[in-house]
């Protein structure tokens, strides 16, 4: 299903010329409908009841969709892509329509939807009609009909190419995905205390889990080059098996080419003080990039979704009540680009589609053009010098550069920004990422128009444990 729903959305992009936009809905159905829902999709050939038209009905608001339930206590999350709207509401020329007064999507095409979620409910005169099976299936600690994943041999060894003196930070792999963290980090322990006793006391280590597992090492004090050399001819016993294992500067060699280059950005290229990569780095994919402001019918069913979710959390902190006065969407080709490459790679670590969320971002809006060209990135731990020609002039407390940059040298001192680490701040209330909207338009009369972003992101549904 999740492959179908992308391949659609691919051709939705290419006949569109624009990334499709998507929205969640709400699908109430009976309980015996329910697996068979999540496990092959929806079904045209049992439609019924199609007052508006050919296609699934889904609501914006959960209490239409309970009325569908027949009596049973669960509905379906989810996701939605729309493509061309139709022109009636018999929505015979387009893939989708929205029907405001009954607040109501109903889209025509089973691959422009995938099921995310089944929520079971608690509701006056609800739930006395059940699923045996279903319920079986919900009291199950994991159910699924994928398969297991395979256990595969890592690579081989590739060279340790640390050039600098020194380096406080190692990365370890590749190793066996199938043994436990617990195990990889007893056996990284037993290997320093082994081969380099002076380096094991106060390290700490990192299992970083993909299609293969890797070990970051942070040591207490810098290890010498040639002691790092030696560590890769060194015996290591992993899961009670010997063999070798690369190790090497976790900061990267100017030598080498950047191993941590994904989708177009490595993390460490903006930071001098932790954490930092001196690899050699390509140049940015969006460095070229140009994008477009594409109109959003505030009336239409994804503009609709949008400004009334913004205003679910007004009024602000501040005690204003905020008014949307228009919607954009950023048409950017290199970062939808970027951003279906990561997908990709977080689609092979982990072995499953990796979840989407529209969340809100608030930054200073002399910089918004910034963000529209490059996307958003992680701040760098280094202060915007005044005297840079890209970094200065624009109010910020950190640099926009890399840790190359000849003016942006001076280490940040953490105040009450980033107060959970250097990383994007995103919040599912608008009034949360209000805060963080600095520089806006001054209309007069005590007026300002302050532009907020809504975002796409990614990520790993959580673990059931």
């Amino acid at each position: 299903m999740t492959h179908h729903y992308h391949e659609r959305r691919r051709a939705l992009t290419a006949r569109l010329q624009r990334e499709p936009d998507e929205l969640q809905g709400f699908h109430g159905t009976r309980p015996v409908n329910v697996l068979s829902i999540a496990q092959t999709g929806f079904d045209s050939g049992r439609r019924a009841g199609q007052v508006y038209g050919s296609g699934e009905y889904f609501a914006k608001n959960p209490e239409v969709s309970r009325g569908y339930c027949a009596g049973g206590a669960y509905m379906f999350v989810c996701r939605l892509s729309l493509g061309q709207p139709s022109s009636g509401m018999r929505n015979a020329d387009g893939d989708h329509i929205w029907v405001p007064s009954q607040q109501y999507y109903v889209i025509s095409q089973p691959a422009q939807i995938l099921p995310q979620y089944i929520v079971r409910f608690q509701a006056a005169g609800y739930g006395g009609t059940d699923c045996p099976e279903l319920s079986r299936v919900l009291r199950m600690p994991r159910w699924s009909t994928k398969r297991e994943r395979q256990v595969t041999h890592v690579p081989d060894n590739r060279p340790c190419v640390m050039s600098m003196s020194s380096t406080d930070a190692l990365c370890m792999g590749f190793l066996h995905a199938n043994l436990t963290d617990d195990r990889l980090e007893a056996d990284v322990c037993a290997f320093f205390g082994r081969h380099a006793p002076g380096f094991a006391k106060g390290l700490r280590v990192h299992i970083a889990s993909g299609k293969f597992k890797k070990a970051h090492v942070k040591l207490t004090a810098p290890m010498p080059r040639e002691l790092v050399h030696a560590l890769n001819r060194a015996p290591f016993v992993e899961g009670g098996k010997e063999r070798t294992i690369c190790v090497d500067d976790a900061h990267g060699s100017p030598e080498q080419d950047c191993p941590r280059w994904i989708a177009g950005y490595c993390r460490g290229r903006n930071l001098r003080y932790t954490h930092s990569c001196w690899c050699r780095h390509r140049e940015r994919p969006t460095e070229r990039a140009t994008y477009d402001l594409v109109k959003v019918d505030v009336q239409g069913a994804k503009g609709n979704e949008i400004a009334e979710r913004f205003m679910q959390s007004a009024p602000f902190h501040d005690g204003s009540t905020p008014r949307v006065v228009a919607i954009h969407a950023v048409k950017n080709d290199t970062l939808a680009r970027l951003h279906e490459e990561y997908r990709s790679y977080l689609r092979n670590k982990n072995k499953e589609e990796p979840v989407a969320r529209e969340l809100y971002h608030g930054t200073n809006n002399r910089i918004i053009d910034v963000l529209f060209t490059h996307g958003l990135q992680p701040p760098a731990d280094f202060e915007a010098s005044e005297a840079c020609p890209v970094s200065g002039g624009k109010g910020l407390c950190t640099s926009l550069c890399n840790n190359d940059c000849v003016h942006c040298v001076e280490r940040h001192k953490w105040d009450r920004c980033h107060m959970f680490g250097l990383g994007i701040y995103l919040a599912d209330l608008s009034q949360k990422s209000h805060r963080y909207c600095s520089q806006p338009e001054d209309l007069g009369g005590g007026r300002r128009r302050f532009r907020m972003v809504l975002c796409s992101v990614l990520g790993r549904a959580p673990a059931n444990k």
